[in-house]
């Protein structure tokens, strides 16, 4: 059996309703080769921005993720603002999927289907490993969002986010990403997932 894998990252990510800006898909591809999947991971609504669980497509792991610290606000360029966060996740593999079609007595699970394209750099110089995603989104309306992951040593993650976010989105960046459409999954679920428990699975008194 696979073990447990542990990732420490740091992260800016955007939402937007809709399909990706065109202008979101060339950029990305301007920046080299691409990889494109469709998946559909299950999350937990969670109750506070700042935790997240979710089911892997394919029901091969659990992940669990937790926000480190608050985020912080930073202008990447003329009309780039974003929230950084640190995010330290853990996977745990799965022998077996588990059955995901037999319904929901809660409520709380929320499926996600994303399409993903993936543009990854690595120059080698260090451990840390960075990945730029624009995905559309379905759950169940449709979204997108825009993200910059960096994950490695912390000594290292820091200086690499910074250098390559310059490069990224800098005076030549094609759209508009607002301050306000800045927050992680976790955020984005509390505001299109329904929190609260199906009054089915309550006691009486706490319907």
């Amino acid at each position: 059996m696979e073990h447990v894998t542990e990732t420490n990252a740091l992260e800016v990510r955007w939402f937007g309703s809709g399909t990706p800006p065109p202008a979101l898909d060339e950029w990305l591809a301007r920046w080299g080769t691409t990889d494109t999947a469709t998946r559909t991971d299950l999350y937990v609504a969670p109750p506070v921005p700042s935790s997240n669980l979710k089911l892997r497509g394919g029901g091969d792991a659990i992940e669990l993720k937790r926000r480190l610290g608050p985020p912080e606000r930073r202008a990447f360029g003329p009309d780039v603002i974003g929230s950084v966060e640190q995010w330290y996740k853990w996977r745990f593999p799965l022998a077996r999927a588990p059955p995901t079609s037999t319904g929901d007595a809660t409520g709380l699970w929320t499926p996600v289907t994303k399409t993903r394209t993936l543009r990854t750099f690595d120059d080698g110089s260090g451990d840390a490993l960075a990945h730029v995603e624009v995905s559309e989104l379905t759950a169940p309306a449709t979204a997108w969002t825009c993200c910059l992951e960096v994950s490695g040593p912390p000594a290292e993650t820091a200086a690499a986010f910074d250098t390559l976010a310059d490069d990224l989105f800098g005076d030549d960046f094609p759209v508009a990403l607002a301050a306000d459409r800045s927050f992680g999954y976790a955020e984005w679920l509390r505001r299109v997932a329904e929190t609260e428990p199906t009054a089915d699975v309550l006691v009486p008194s706490q319907r």
